[in-house]
């Protein structure tokens, strides 16, 4: 099968699985589930979002990825969930060994049940899809693995949103310094041409840094030891053939 047909037969399969989880709940407003480096897995929601489903994935997997790294910094604890509580929404958004996960719950129906029975709920939901995930290619071919295995000299690579937050850094530097970097570098060079980025190459005497879009909220960058222009130009057409 190829990797597009997998794709989508993933995704008709995941949003299958929550439809069936969600269908009899009030409570529960929407899922979306997406991988460690942003890319959209399959979504349910009973009502439009004003977000894209790109988009909430890119979000969540970034809130994740700082809550995380908040958590193990300051307390030496893996996270368990992450839980954000307005006037009549909560979200809960949860990390599993393949998988991110988000859901939307409805504040006053969740309360009513309990929101540690949704907690539970929700983690046993996630380790679920994350199990069945685990079985699919597409985790295997995740874009931040392909491109660590297709480029292994690589001593930075990072994937952030357009706004300058990280999803999945590995970097000696701090994650919010290179992603607020790196954001700023790929906008400025929006401006300058007048469209969108394609890529950009950053250039030292011995060093490189390729800044690469990935689709309309997630930008890859990728650092390696060499400054030879055609061993630059096959690493920007090794991450094409990935993208495709």
């Amino acid at each position: 099968m190829e990797p597009e047909e997998s794709m989508k037969k993933l995704e008709f399969d995941i949003y299958d699985l929550i439809e069936k989880e969600i269908k009899e709940d009030p409570a529960i407003l929407g899922i979306n589930i997406g991988t460690h480096g942003g890319t959209f897995l399959g979504n349910y929601f009973k009502e439009d979002t004003k977000l894209t489903k790109l988009e909430i994935t890119a979000a969540t997997s970034s809130l994740l990825f700082l809550s995380s790294k908040t958590l193990m910094g300051s307390l030496m604890q893996e996270i368990s969930y992450n839980l954000i509580t307005g006037k009549e929404k909560i979200i809960l958004s949860i990390l599993t060994e393949n998988i991110t996960m988000i859901s939307y719950l409805n504040r006053e129906l969740g309360e009513l049940e309990g929101i540690h029975h949704y907690i539970e709920k929700m983690k046993k939901f996630a380790l679920q899809v994350s199990a069945f995930v685990e079985t699919s290619e597409i985790i295997r071919e995740e874009i931040f693995v392909a491109v660590k295995r297709a480029i292994p000299s690589a001593i930075m690579l990072g994937i952030i949103t357009k706004d300058g937050l990280p999803i999945k850094i590995q970097s000696t530097m701090s994650e919010s310094m290179i992603s607020a970097m790196i954001s700023a570098l790929y906008n400025l060079s929006d401006v300058l041409l007048e469209e969108n980025l394609e890529y950009s190459i950053i250039a030292g005497g011995n060093g490189s840094i390729i800044i690469h879009q990935l689709d309309e909220n997630r930008i890859l960058f990728v650092a390696v030891p060499e400054a030879d222009e055609s061993k630059l130009g096959s690493f920007i057409a090794k991450i094409k053939i990935l993208l495709k």
